[in-house]
């Protein structure tokens, strides 16, 4: 079996800046509000009133904060890879046995980069999401570098599976986006994954919000795994119930 790594990089300035700034001013589920909290002086950004500006500000802001902490910063790279290199392998080996599907032979690294942003976006063209540098428990760290990780192989399933749908669905706001951020912290809560984790993954506010039958649709979904051994049958019935849904998920 092709066993992959977890590369821990630093991040292009660019990209950083791209992304705090679309999560800022273009996220519809507010997640701004999580970076204002990290870094309240931010906030000033709301203050300018040409997008050149606040593109300017935000890197100019994000070269300073990065050069202050540039100690802590890759202090804790190490350490985040480190601790993930206690369970790559096991880690990658298991996930391929929960849901039947080998890595792919064309991948051999997940790159994760070390970002100032508490929010990580993961990427599906080039197998990479961003993490943040200065978790207070290292099991926090553990959880998105999993989590992240499974992303990669679940749309690995999901092509074998419906190749006809579109790829573009894989990101928010479809259907298919938000049943993979349903599923990945199940699959963490899956007890042969979370005695690595050792913590309780935590699913999106948004998604404890919405019912099914009476259940969060994280209850729903994870009653749902448990009666079905086979991923695949999982999965086939998971999509029939978020299609048969769709209202209450595309009104978030």
């Amino acid at each position: 079996m092709n066993i992959l790594k977890v590369k821990f990089i630093d991040i292009p300035i660019s990209k950083e800046v791209d992304w705090i700034y679309g999560f800022l001013f273009q996220n519809e589920w507010g997640w701004g509000r999580y970076i204002i909290k990290k870094h309240p002086k931010i906030k000033k950004i709301f203050s300018f009133k040409t997008e050149e500006e606040q593109v300017k500000f935000l890197r100019n802001y994000l070269i300073q904060f990065k050069k202050d902490n540039q100690e802590l910063i890759e202090k804790n790279k190490v350490k985040y890879q480190t601790e993930w290199q206690k369970i790559e392998k096991d880690f990658f080996i298991l996930l391929s046995e929960i849901m039947q599907i080998d890595w792919p032979k064309n991948r051999k690294i997940i790159k994760a980069m070390i970002s100032v942003n508490p929010i990580c976006p993961r990427f599906l063209n080039d197998w990479s999401f961003s993490i943040f540098y200065n978790y207070k428990k290292i099991s926090h760290a553990m959880e998105v570098i999993i989590h992240e990780c499974c992303h990669f192989l679940y749309f690995e399933k999901w092509k074998k599976m419906y190749p006809k749908i579109s790829h573009k669905k894989f990101e928010s706001p479809y259907l298919e986006w938000h049943l993979s951020e349903i599923i990945a912290p199940i699959i963490l809560n899956d007890q042969r994954v979370n005695n690595s984790l050792k913590q309780k993954a935590f699913f999106y506010e948004e998604h404890e919000k919405i019912k099914i039958n009476n259940k969060t649709a994280p209850e729903y979904f994870t009653e749902l795994y448990n009666k079905n051994k086979k991923f695949e049958q999982f999965l086939n019935k998971s999509y029939k119930v978020i299609k048969k849904n769709k209202k209450l998920f595309n009104d978030k």
